[in-house]
């Protein structure tokens, strides 16, 4: 199978089963193909179901309906009922997305979530554990009481027969394996963990191969699992040795951070991933922290596409979008598929804030804002642009790019100097605004937290740059504060840094226009 270049993941939950109001048709059963055909989507991914409970006629796992009668949450009722309305058609969910895909020449890979952690008796809970209860699990005091214990081979022939289900019986394109649903696939004293999962990865493989051989066709196998290389061999996912032994054709990293930005990723996936002949690919977190929008926009999108592809990704996994999908989305989704065409697109290039818990140790240390002013200190902030500026320069297309600096609670009578790349940037020279009550954008769910204001007063410097200034690469960007206006005891903070890329590109003239409206809005 070719590399895809843009994947998308509907979860089959909340941006499907429960979107659609029973009686279930055929069209509305397809769905998750009909809304990303036309676009740079060229592998979908459909999630089965809950953690171990199925909305597929399953002839293995336990189908949402099987062991419960009476439905107390609206939407799992609702789910339940497309599934019996797709069961009266003679068909089910991923028989008729995988059939529209191949209707319409699109990829689809079910995505099996690995591990769950739903305890026996409950509503998610599947047939293996539902049966064998504490013989199957982990019994890990906390989350992972009731985590399937893989070091037990009942346990990894339960996921194998769930596996040669949807590749032979339904003759999915590939299947990808979700291991970001469980932190833990053995218990804590197998000093074994790592050849146990790589031999059932092993086991994958050939099922996919015996199959593929039967039905005369190739079949690939992906992983997602997470960014960080240690995070993986914490819970025994050697994924670098899985992609050697040719285990696994495509791995999706992914980011556990709250908010995404545009800088490097870590580059041990792509490096493995190609000299294994496979691919890499990235998936970013969905927030970002900015005034402006608490989703990335198109120019963040561009930004950090480029940085993926010369970091080696082959390209981005997404999902969880804004729905149903508007104009905004599809443009993303043409886009984020070739960032050959948006090289000289505007581009956002940004830093974002440590998170964790305020006055607790960051859960993201490689973070280098927010930044505090310090009378006599000069901070020193690196912001990576992917750009191939050089190329740009030399056809004359590039426009000054412009530099943003955001603070919260600012004192404009401080003696603060800054310096791009070394270069002293006067105060004359900026466009200064401030607003004294803002409001992030950033809209954070439970447990999430952040290590900067939601709400604060706020200064923006925005600085043209010339146009040799910007590096491909590091850029450097200083701010020295020489003094503090000593009648001021507040604390003031660097929270935003963001470079603007701009070029001479074939864009329709500037008009006025509305904010987009959104649904239910009054």
């Amino acid at each position: 199978m070719q590399k895809p270049r843009l994947i998308y993941y509907n979860d089959a939950h909340h941006f499907h089963g429960k979107r659609i109001e029973p009686p279930a048709s055929i069209h509305m059963l397809q769905w998750p193909v009909d809304e990303v055909a036309g676009t740079g989507v060229d592998l979908l991914v459909l999630g089965l179901g809950y953690g171990d409970v199925y909305f597929h006629d399953s002839k293995v796992g336990r189908v949402i309906g099987q062991k419960k009668e009476v439905w107390e949450n609206y939407i799992d009722w609702r789910i339940m009922r497309m599934v019996e309305e797709a069961a009266k058609l003679d068909t089910d969910q991923v028989r008729e997305v995988t059939r529209r895909g191949r209707e319409l020449g699109m990829k689809v890979f079910p995505s099996l979530k690995v591990q769950d952690v739903g305890q026996p008796g409950g509503q998610r809970c599947g047939l293996l554990k539902w049966e064998q209860g504490k013989e199957v699990c982990l019994g890990v005091v906390g989350r992972n009481e009731w985590a399937y214990d893989f070091a037990l081979e009942s346990v990894r022939e339960n996921k194998l027969t769930l596996i040669r289900e949807i590749l032979s019986d339904y003759e999915a394109d590939g299947i990808e394996l979700d291991f970001m649903f469980g932190d833990a696939y053995c218990k804590p004293d197998e000093t074994d963990a790592a050849s146990i999962l790589s031999e059932y990865m092993s086991q994958v493989r050939s099922t996919a191969r015996e199959i593929g051989a039967q039905q005369d066709r190739e079949i690939p196998v992906m992983v997602r699992v997470c960014l960080e290389r240690e995070d993986n061999l914490a819970m025994g996912l050697d994924v670098e040795a899985w992609l050697a032994d040719g285990s696994v054709d495509f791995v999706v990293g992914q980011d556990k951070r709250v908010l995404g930005d545009t800088q490097p990723m870590p580059e041990w996936l792509p490096v493995a991933a190609n000299a294994a002949g496979g691919a890499a690919y990235y998936r970013p977190p969905r927030r970002v922290y900015d005034e402006r929008t608490g989703l990335p926009s198109i120019e963040m999108t561009r930004a950090l596409s480029q940085t993926l592809d010369k970091g080696g990704y082959a390209g981005l996994y997404h999902g969880y979008m804004r729905w149903p999908f508007s104009d905004e989305e599809y443009r993303f989704l043409r886009e984020a598929a070739f960032p050959e065409v948006t090289r000289r697109k505007p581009k956002r290039y940004y830093l974002q804030p440590r998170e964790g818990v305020e006055g607790e140790p960051t859960t993201t240390p490689e973070r280098q804002l927010p930044v505090a002013l310090e009378e006599g200190k000069t901070e020193r902030l690196g912001i990576w642009v992917a750009d191939d500026v050089d190329g740009a320069r030399a056809d004359g297309e590039m426009r000054k790019p412009i530099l943003t600096l955001r603070f919260s609670f600012f004192c404009i009578d401080d003696d603060v100097e800054f310096r791009f790349n070394g270069r002293v940037l006067a105060w004359e020279d900026a466009e200064i605004t401030d607003e004294r009550g803002l409001t992030m954008a950033t809209k954070l769910a439970g447990g999430m937290n952040i290590q900067a204001p939601l709400s604060m007063s706020a200064h923006w410097f925005r600085f043209r740059l010339e146009r040799d200034e910007v590096r491909r690469g590091e850029n450097t960007v200083e701010v020295e504060c020489h003094t503090k206006d000593g009648r001021a005891g507040f604390t003031r903070s660097l929270n935003g840094v963001e470079i603007l890329m701009r070029y001479r590109d074939m864009e329709r003239p500037e008009g006025l226009g509305i904010d987009r409206v959104e649904p239910g809005g009054g």
